[in-house]
């Protein structure tokens, strides 16, 4: 077997913290036929400096004014060789035969995905001692199905969704050229619609067990809900209608908007009441896809209470005069 090249991009921004662990994770790697590209947003901190300290001939260092994730990982494809692409963020870190187990699965394979575990390990902790969780271990099933596969992630046919992680899976070049680069107009979910296009172009999903994607999680974060802007939401808004609008080119059965309306609600629910506006809007295209329930709203007791005596909206009202104190 010729090994195949495979592209690591690492976008970096403000990453002087973790930047260091993350290359040397890729740089361990055991497939050894590999392009470590690591392209630095614009940092204001020591970042680039850590970066350049390595001395490695399979790092390419690339520097450019602060354009976001979604642009910095497009400059990574555009100098990506690779047959393979891996996805690594700046504060993530991989076991040290992802890469290798993964392209055995594929390689043999025309536009078939490889995906692996994520692990979420809280920062300044030893990640190694964390493991996945059996509740997201659910959905990461081997298909050679991909329109089911994505449904069932959205949640379309019991209600129960999760996420991937990008970094968990390893993507072939000519797939992503298939079905087109990041889209740099999202700021958020940009993740979301890009997978949705490269799992819906995909020939199938293969599951590889026993390694991992080790996602590192912050404390003291703050709520999303009341710490994004109108502009953020809206882009999130933006996202899910793209998202939409790629699975209904394969689905449009009862499934497939349920998944989407579970998106859409929980966008509704969380914009309420900053932003009444843009809830109308993003109510109005639930009501396009069937008559849905509106998502319990996170909380207490208390706060579960009201929203079911009182409605989802009177909850959220609650909870926002209460965080704004």
């Amino acid at each position: 077997m010729k090994k195949p090249l495979v592209s690591i991009i690492i976008p970096a921004y403000n990453a002087a913290n973790h930047i260091a662990e993350t290359i040397q994770s890729a740089i361990n790697q055991t497939w050894t036929n590999k392009e470590i590209i690591v392209i630095d947003d614009g940092s204001t901190d020591e970042t680039l400096k850590i970066i350049k300290s390595f001395d490695n001939q399979v790092l390419k260092v690339f520097q450019q004014a602060n354009k976001g994730a979604a642009a910095t990982r497009n400059k990574g494809l555009s100098e990506a060789k690779g047959e393979f692409i891996q996805f690594l963020d700046a504060d993530d870190i991989l076991s040290a035969d992802k890469i290798e187990k993964q392209v055995l699965a594929i390689y043999h394979l025309t536009d078939a995905l490889a995906l692996c575990s994520t692990i979420h390990f809280e920062d300044q902790k030893l990640h190694t001692s964390f493991s996945p969780s059996p509740y997201e271990e659910d959905f990461l099933k081997t298909s050679d199905e991909p329109v089911k596969f994505l449904i069932k992630l959205w949640g379309g046919f019991d209600g129960k969704g999760s996420m991937i992680q990008p970094n968990a899976w390893l993507i072939p070049m000519p797939l992503i050229r298939k079905s087109g680069l990041w889209n740099e107009e999202l700021s958020l979910d940009d993740d979301g619609e890009f997978f949705t296009r490269i799992i819906l172009n995909s020939t199938g999903i293969v599951k590889v067990d026993d390694v991992f994607n080790y996602y590192r999680k912050f404390s003291g974060n703050n709520n999303l809900s009341s710490s994004r802007s109108y502009d953020a939401f809206n882009r999130n808004f933006t996202s899910i209608l793209l998202k939409r609008n790629e699975l209904f080119k394969y689905s449009m059965d009862e499934y497939a908007k349920r998944a989407i309306a579970r998106q859409l609600i929980s966008l509704a629910v969380a914009c309420y009441p900053r932003y009444i506006n843009l809830t109308k809007k993003i109510i109005k295209e639930i009501n396009k896809l069937g008559k849905y329930k509106y998502a319990p709203i996170s909380g207490g007791p208390i706060t579960r209470k009201i929203s079911v005596v009182m409605g989802w909206k009177t909850a959220r009202l609650i909870q926002y005069i209460i965080n704004q104190k």
